[in-house]
């Protein structure tokens, strides 16, 4: 007969490790999976905003506004570093007021025009110079969107140190939850322990046999994780439509990105099991030697 394991793999106190580890597994999931579209959304917003800027003509008393932006279009179009320039209509201002002031509320109000100017990345313009020769025109303003961009950037960095020290909780409630699910599995097979200790066998031999269990349990309870975490961010992506943004499209960028970026991202979500599984090893083989060397 083939002889059977130390530590039998039915125990209830694996069972409830098993299960504690894939919600720690999962919720390591989505805070990586945030992580990954916060970085991916700000990337995208501050390249937009860095390679576009908006030129505001405000009425000025004196002065014809179609003048003005005629003057402007003719500066912009002929300035190094500007690729494209597109003159809105007198009604762009008003629809992006509109959210906050409502329709009505815009009847009569001096409403400024709008300049959309997209740079060229490859030699972008000298914003000092360009703000010089825009100076001359009255009510002309350059926005170059450079405090929007240092918002955004600022929240991006506080997000993805919130999305670090959620991991580094999850991680460290991993490691508690191994450390008393360890000594319990010691205390409930404490007589085998104690046999094996008289027929002369060494705490290391003991330890091997044991924590091969825990090896299994983190790497179960890793791919779990993950399985629900990747069928969350599928759910998600399947609840929005398909035209729309937010959250939902994000998540679909999650799972459905270019090779390039998918292998990143796949490979973060991976990295969660073997994670894991090393902390269920080297947590377990610790608190296994130093147990063991207590009851000897």
């Amino acid at each position: 007969m083939k002889p059977g394991a130390i530590i039998p793999s039915n125990m209830a106190s694996l069972r409830s490790l098993t299960v504690t580890m894939a919600v720690m597994s999962y919720l390591a999931c989505l805070a990586i999976g945030a992580l990954i579209l916060v970085d991916r959304a700000v990337t995208t917003w501050t390249s937009g905003l860095a390679r576009e800027m908006t030129v505001q003509i405000r009425h000025v008393r004196g002065a014809d506004v179609v003048e003005e932006v005629e003057k402007a279009r003719s500066i912009l179009s002929g300035f190094a570093g500007i690729a494209q320039v597109d003159v809105l209509d007198d009604q762009a201002g008003a629809k992006l007021l509109e959210p906050w002031l409502g329709t009505r509320s815009l009847e009569g109000l001096p409403v400024p025009r709008l300049i959309r100017v997209v740079a060229d990345t490859a030699s972008p313009p000298d914003l000092a110079e360009l703000e010089k020769a825009l100076g001359g025109l009255k009510g002309v303003r350059l926005d170059t969107h450079r405090k929007w961009e240092a918002e955004l950037t600022r929240m991006a960095r506080a997000l993805s140190l919130l999305s670090y020290a959620i991991l580094a909780l999850i991680s460290l409630s991993a490691v508690a939850i191994v450390v008393f699910a360890t000594r319990a599995v010691l205390q409930a097979n404490r007589h085998i322990v104690d046999l094996l200790h008289l027929v002369g066998a060494r705490d290391s031999y003991i330890a091997r046999q044991i924590d091969g269990r825990f090896v299994r349990t983190g790497l179960l309870s890793g791919f779990i994780g993950v399985a629900m975490g990747i069928l969350t961010f599928l759910l998600l992506g399947l609840a929005g439509s398909d035209g729309g943004g937010g959250f939902a499209a994000a998540s679909r960028g999650l799972l459905f990105a270019p090779p390039d970026i998918a292998v990143w991202s796949y490979g973060a979500l991976i990295a969660v099991p073997v994670a894991a599984t090393l902390i269920c090893l080297i947590t377990s083989r610790i608190t296994l030697m130093r147990r063991l060397g207590v009851t000897t």
